[in-house]
């Protein structure tokens, strides 16, 4: 039976500056295995609300659960949440084998099994074969799956995705 809390924001805040509110009392509730997406105009929170589940961002006020657990204080390693950014966000001076292995590096997975979840992800977005490639020998679309792969490569509990399209 599916969680009927898995993520909740309860009232939350987010300022930068102290002043204003970019997130204002936002109470959110997600079951397990929903699927949400956040519709606004530039500039409205939502890419503060997905850093701030994923850990990139603190609250100023109110508090954020994964499956019934605050995660305020956990870091992003530590929380399960893939994420796929904006922009991609690989690192151009490393080929696509160590852009994929760096969550699982930072998460102390042994080799043998980080080179077969690697090949898994490569496989899942039609890129075997690619591993050896710099980002810039990729086209953008390549360089899209790569991120994708990257945020499923761990086998994440829950995955955000910035305006991956």
């Amino acid at each position: 039976m599916a969680n009927d809390h898995f993520v909740r924001f309860e009232n939350v805040d987010k300022s930068y500056d102290g002043k204003q509110l970019v997130v204002k009392g936002l109470d959110l509730d997600i079951a397990e295995g929903e699927f949400v997406t956040m519709l606004g105009p530039s500039g409205s929170g939502k890419t503060t609300c997905l850093m701030m589940l994923a850990g990139f961002e603190t609250p100023t006020n109110g508090e954020i659960f994964l499956d019934g657990k605050a995660i305020s204080s956990i870091p992003p390693h530590n929380r399960g949440i893939g994420m796929v950014f904006q922009n991609y966000a690989l690192s151009p001076h490393m080929p696509v084998y160590d852009n994929l292995a760096f969550p699982l590096r930072v998460r102390k997975i042994p080799k043998d099994e980080a080179d077969k979840k690697l090949d898994k992800a490569l496989s899942m977005v039609s890129l075997q074969g690619f591993a050896d490639r710099m980002p810039g020998q990729l086209s953008g679309g390549q360089q899209q799956r790569v991120a994708v792969a990257r945020s499923l490569v761990f086998d994440p509990q829950l995955v955000l995705m910035d305006e991956p399209l």
